[in-house]
């Protein structure tokens, strides 16, 4: 007699079936604004077993602001030597220049092979840096997930960038000046939400992870 599972399906069948979805990456793009690093907290606060990356950046901390934390800070020489030594999964200058942003790969690689979900928000220069690592990383790429915040419209944009209170009234024009840009790239990624309200928002991208936990290119 074959050997079966408690199901009752031949024990050889059950062995192959996948019996734990896998660990995802699940990264949030768009304009400052689009409310993606809210929407990032919320994940990590309210579905099981997600845990935030923390990106590094040469810009100041703001109030309130603790490295390891909210970002991992370091000086320009220090963010030059990890480029050079290529730890970084993704880097890039943004707004004006003047401030770089990066993903150290150590951050994703552990957490990952540790079996825990993990979600970023980043800018779509970041997006298309990690898709392009994916393309010759087939653990990476099946656990990637891109999903980009669209703003409702650019009246809208304005406002909220107004609301945090943190930027004056040049950043927030050159803020909107590279909003459009971005907002343009949006099929970098895979799903595109249209920003509504943040519960809306939530339910969207809460959506589309339980599906991607399902796929079966992602059992490895």
């Amino acid at each position: 007699m074959s050997a079966t599972s408690p199901l009752g399906e031949p024990a050889a069948a059950a062995a192959l079936s996948p019996r734990e979805a896998p660990a995802l990456l699940v990264i949030l793009a768009g304009p400052a604004g689009s409310g993606k690093s809210t929407l990032c907290e919320r994940i990590v606060r309210e579905l099981p077993g997600f845990e935030r990356v923390v990106t590094s950046t040469t810009r100041e901390p703001r109030p309130g602001e603790v490295g390891g934390r909210d970002y991992h800070f370091f000086s320009e020489a220090e963010f030059d030597r990890l480029v050079a030594e290529g730890a970084f999964l993704e880097w890039a200058r943004v707004h004006g220049h003047h401030r770089r942003y990066g993903t150290l790969r150590r951050s994703i690689d552990e957490r990952l092979a540790a079996r825990v979900d993990l979600c970023m928000n980043v800018d779509v220069q970041g997006v298309a840096s990690i898709r392009r690592v994916a393309t010759g990383d087939p653990v990476l790429a099946r656990r990637l997930v891109t999903v980009f915040l669209m703003p409702p419209d650019l009246d809208e944009l304005r406002r909220r960038l107004r609301g945090r209170g943190q930027d004056s009234d040049a950043e927030i024009e050159r803020r909107m000046e590279t909003a459009l840009r971005e907002m343009a790239q949006w099929r970098e990624c895979e799903f595109c939400v249209r920003s509504r309200s943040r519960e809306d928002d939530f339910e969207a991208v809460r959506a589309i992870i339980a599906s991607e936990k399902h796929r079966v290119a992602r059992f490895g």
